[in-house]
């Protein structure tokens, strides 16, 4: 019971964190792209042929899993809860075994589920899932379990987001020192696994081109997106107002590392792949930051570790590292109240029997809170509408939209107002406009949406 105590507690507490939000449609645009391909998956058609993106397809495997065992949105909650309880009860180990204090392992493991709620956190991103298989990796070597086991476990966080790659090579590189060369070479063995069965699958289905362009020639070239230091500026920003203490804390760490042997030091090189992988992308969104949590929590927790107790200073310094995590976590779970746009426009939709639809620049979600189809396979509105996404995609952004108008879907759903003329293609917007106004009557309207239907004169029988 002993040892099982942590894991109910932070399963506990990722649940109860994350109970408002179970039925939320939507969080963040990325992981709406996840649900639809996961159903896609599930429905028979392979990732990529029916959906764009970029990410491996462990993303959409975890999805899927869900998904047959919870019905709606709640599949991808509960999925990211599970996942934070399992980081949670990770990182409590790996800490555990550093420090030999559990009381250290508790505030590490706490610290995690409370600031994962920041970040985009709440959201079924990618970074969450894929840092659980890296920990577990991490676990792994520190607990002397085969060196395979780690080994799969990096193939496995590779196969949720490939920007794990420099946290792999700290990983193994902790193997090393601990086990030699035969111990990694058995891990790098194992970690080739997930991705030789992709492409084994992909292979076998025809559709390998398909995936070496998706799912690997598409990341190099979003990679090649040029690196804009305003958005470098406001992300160090808010990481300063989010986890700035666990930050902190690093620093003092990593200006005393000389003292202390390489084991105990690791968790520094670890946080040095993690930041490696998290700015790869040079995009700085909210939740790449959250690649970096796990390190970060466990040197939190070794620095606590390291005062004496007594005197009230462990106390104080546990409130420094909590205090502007939880004020992040609060502000992250109230920007979720209010009304749930997705579902309202879909429920009018549902009224409406709507036999086909086009989400132009809304969230994707209605697709599947509607059972409609999409009409293409870029269902991500920035693939289309955006500015840079279209050349990573490699797609007309405007013959697209013509090809898909072309259909004459009966209901369009679009963003009112629309996005600020920094970040959309005004020809697409232009190509939009028009159709709008030449085919199409505003039906409804939301602070946020929009929704047209097609003249009955334009309909097909």
């Amino acid at each position: 019971m002993k040892r099982a105590l942590p894991a109910l507690v932070f399963l506990a507490a990722a649940l109860a964190t994350r109970l408002p939000i179970l039925h939320r449609a939507v969080l963040d645009w990325d992981e709406s792209l996840y649900f639809l391909m996961a159903q896609q998956w599930r429905a028979g058609h392979l990732p990529y042929t029916t959906i764009w993106d970029n990410k491996p397809i462990g993303i959409y495997a975890i999805f899927a899993v869900f998904q047959a065992i919870i019905p709606g949105v709640a599949a991808m909650r509960v999925a990211t809860a599970l996942c934070v309880a399992l980081l949670a009860a990770t990182v409590f180990r790996i800490t555990e075994l550093l420090t030999r204090d559990r009381a250290a392992a508790w505030a590490a493991g706490l610290l995690l589920v409370l600031c994962s709620l920041s970040n985009d956190g709440l959201s079924a991103n990618t970074e969450l899932f894929m840092a659980a298989f890296t920990a577990l990796a991490v676990l792994a070597v520190l607990a002397r379990a085969p060196a395979p086991l780690a080994g799969l476990a990096l193939g496995c966080a590779f196969m949720v987001k490939y920007v794990m790659a420099p946290e792999a090579l700290a990983v193994l590189l902790l193997l090393w020192q601990q086990r030699g060369a035969r111990a990694v070479l058995g891990a790098m063995a194992a970690a080739a696994l997930p991705v030789l069965a992709t492409a084994a699958l992909y292979g076998a289905a025809g559709h390998l081109a398909l995936w070496w362009d998706c799912s690997v020639l598409s990341n190099f070239r979003r990679a090649g997106v040029p690196l804009r230091g305003n958005v470098v500026a406001a992300a160090l920003s808010l990481q300063a107002w989010r986890w700035g203490p666990l930050y902190i804390t690093a620093l003092v760490l990593a200006t005393t590392a000389r003292r202390r042997g390489f084991v105990t030091n690791f968790p520094l090189l670890w946080l040095l792949g993690a930041v490696l992988g998290a700015v790869s992308a040079k995009s700085f969104y909210d939740h790449y930051f959250l690649e970096l949590l796990p390190p970060l929590c466990v040197l939190a927790g070794y620095g606590w570790s390291r005062i004496h107790p007594g005197g009230g200073v462990r106390d104080a310094f546990l409130g420094f590292l909590a205090l502007l995590p939880l004020h992040a976590g609060w502000v992250a779970l109230r920007n979720t109240t209010g009304p749930d746009l997705p579902v309202e426009v879909a429920a009018a939709l549902r009224t409406a029997r709507a036999q086909s639809l086009y989400v132009f620049d809304s969230q994707p979600i209605i697709y599947a809170l509607t059972g409609l189809t999409p009409p293409t396979r870029f269902v991500l509105p920035s693939e289309l509408t955006g500015l840079t996404l279209p050349q990573v995609v490699g797609v007309d952004p405007v013959a697209e939209l013509a090809r898909i108008l072309s259909q004459a879907p009966q209901y369009i759903v679009r963003r009112e107002p629309p996005p600020g003329p920094a970040i959309r293609n005004p020809a697409v917007y232009a190509a939009l406009d028009a159709a709008l106004s030449a085919h199409y009557m505003l039906v409804q309207r939301w602070p946020g949406a929009a929704l047209y239907r097609l003249n009955a004169e334009k309909e097909t029988p």
